[in-house]
């Protein structure tokens, strides 16, 4: 693609390659509104051999001065510009950056066509190049002054929205306002299995009038908390997460035992299933979309899905056979195939465990996934670049677990991209309890909330906290409120692939696009329609598909707009004939724990 695709090649200012100052004084030009600096993300795409350049700044450069930030600067398309103002090639506004003496180029982010039936179907890209530029922040102010340019923030990527402190959706503690000790006190806890042993790796949240405080068991399952503004007595709650083999635990403050550390009980896994994980588990979210009750041949075979996400513990045994591609966007030191946090080996699992008659087995089991690792590190350049890796490997199936706090103009003309090119995305719609997360609210990509269901997690789990006084299911309580759910898949006490060779219990909206995301590839792969029939990897294809989700959606009892469409029904969805049978899992009645 030439990268002169953005407009008839007038460049910024009058000056020669030579007169730095006056194409410096255009780049910035004072005409036109001024552009918000928000945050965003830029497209890099394969050069040469190499998939991705990634956008990392040099430990010492000027990027990590005091005042400094990483922005991404593009020239605006054609169609967006102003009356009477010319548009500004790429390479000249790439050329300014490099000159700019307040400015430090960090990677030009250029898609590749070279490879992709998506490529040859979406020959015009919304998405000019990005630069990823370091700057002062007065100096990127005044670049996205100039109206022929887009500015915004390279936002680190996360998994929940950032909210801000004071009035909003989720409550924040201003720590400024919380009063301290004068001496810090220690409150040791010991975590225990309800096998007798010490539970190592378990994450432990002290909820106090202070704020939380955060700790990780070690080897004997004991954690000391340094309490800052509480004491043992002003703490309200203790919630436990092991790391796997365990149900996460959500209790009031024991009291130490005389001169030693209070113990807090957490329920293993065998306990729950017998004879898990030596015998293999159904569970709950499989049986609640009826997955089930369709072919066991059915298993994905032939399509491509991408998980943007933490990268996957590729040594676990139910996935060192099923997760084979990648690549890690976050740095040229890490790898795609270990996992920093354990969220994408959770989603890896669902979509595509190997099934060996242990543990569980994933919806698509022999699915190619692709594991593409933007956390932690990760930005929206990387993000960007990530979805041109989708378009150039043709991939069809995305799984956006990752969010970005601001929304970002770059990120969906990239993520618009994606769809023209024919990809199916799908995105967690966010824990946020309230609106819904980016990009998950972006045209084009499906937004996927979270189901949970009474009975299927322990009295103790911090689920049972909230539950509704009835019993079935239940929007989770941390799904967005809306508007824009398309649909809900169970996202609550879900059991999956955890670090290390174990399973482990999980929440979240990303667990529940995850179920959507491998009943997706199953249509993609057995759908009489989509399998029989030629059809071009167009935006047509992607959006057939997201009506073949969402009509096969049971509601679920009472109008909640929590729900969207309701929950995906595989055979509905596979155009396969069953008898239809009682479904405890959308009429009244308890379901068993992994039932």
């Amino acid at each position: 693609m030439s990268e002169q695709q953005d407009g008839n090649n007038v460049k910024p200012g009058n000056g020669g390659r030579g007169a730095k100052g006056a194409r410096a004084q255009a780049a910035a030009g004072e005409a036109g509104q001024q552009q918000p600096v928000a945050g965003a993300a830029a497209g890099e795409g394969e050069q040469r051999q190499e998939p991705v350049q990634q956008a990392q700044l040099q430990p010492g450069g000027r990027g990590v001065q005091a005042g400094w930030g990483r922005y991404l600067v593009a020239p605006r398309p054609v169609g967006l510009l102003p009356g009477g103002v010319p548009p500004i090639e790429a390479s000249a506004l790439f050329a300014l950056l490099e000159e700019d003496p307040d400015a430090e180029l960090v990677a030009q982010l250029r898609p590749s066509r070279s490879r992709g039936l998506g490529a040859i179907t979406e020959p015009h890209p919304a998405c000019p190049p990005v630069a990823v530029v370091a700057m002062p922040g007065e100096r990127a102010r005044a670049l996205a002054a100039n109206p022929q340019v887009v500015v915004e923030a390279d936002q680190p990527l996360s998994y929940i929205p950032i909210p801000p402190v004071g009035p909003g959706p989720v409550q924040v503690i201003d720590p400024m306002l919380a009063v301290t000790l004068e001496e810090p006190q220690q409150f040791t806890l010991r975590v225990m299995g309800s096998d007798g042993d010490g539970v190592a790796g378990a994450h432990v949240w002290a909820i106090g009038t202070g704020g939380p405080v955060h700790g990780v068991t070690g080897r004997d399952g004991r954690v000391s908390l340094t309490l800052a503004a509480d004491t043992s007595e002003t703490l309200q709650a203790l919630y436990v997460r092991p790391s796997s083999g365990y149900w996460p635990a959500r209790t009031s403050i024991p009291r130490p035992a005389a001169g030693g550390a209070a113990v807090v009980q957490v329920q293993a896994l065998s306990d729950t299933f017998e004879g898990f994980p030596g015998r293999a588990l159904t569970g709950w979210g499989v049986q609640a979309m009826r997955l089930d009750q369709i072919p066991p041949t059915y298993r994905g075979h032939g399509i491509k899905i991408a998980l943007l996400d933490s990268g996957v513990n590729t040594d676990h045994p139910d996935l060192k056979d099923t997760v084979r591609h990648g690549h890690d966007f976050t740095g040229p030191d890490g790898t795609w195939g270990v996992d920093a946090c354990g969220h994408g080996t959770w989603c890896a699992g669902i979509i595509a465990a190997a099934d060996n008659r242990t543990g569980i087995t994933g919806i698509a089991a022999e699915a190619e996934l692709h594991a593409l690792k933007l956390f932690p590190g990760g930005h929206l350049s990387d993000l960007i670049a990530a979805v041109d890796y989708l378009i150039t490997r043709d991939i069809d199936i995305a799984q956006l677990s990752l969010a970005y706090a601001v929304p970002s103009q770059l990120a969906a003309w990239k993520l618009a991209d994606a769809h023209t090119a024919g990809i199916t995305l799908i995105a967690p719609a966010g824990d946020t309890a309230g609106p819904l997360a980016h990009p998950a609210a972006l045209p084009g990509v499906l937004s996927v909330g979270a189901l949970a269901h009474t009975g299927t997690y322990p009295p103790n789990s911090p689920l049972a906290a909230v539950q509704p006084p009835w019993p079935g299911p239940y929007p989770a309580p941390f799904t967005p409120t809306g508007p824009g759910v398309d649909l809900i898949a169970p996202g609550a006490a879900v059991i999956t692939t955890a670090l290390g060779d174990g399973y482990t219990a999980v929440d979240g909206t990303a667990i529940a696009a995850a179920h959507v995301t491998g009943l997706a590839a199953l249509l993609l792969a057995h759908h009489d329609q989509l399998r029989t029939q030629i059809m071009p990897r167009t935006a047509t294809r992607a959006d057939h598909l997201y009506r073949l989700l969402r009509t096969a959606c049971r509601p679920l009892p009472g109008a909640d707009p929590r729900t969207g469409a309701g929950i995906a029904d595989a055979p509905t969805a596979l155009g396969i004939p069953t008898s239809w049978q009682a479904d405890p899992y959308t009429a009244a009645g308890r379901a068993r724990p992994g039932a």
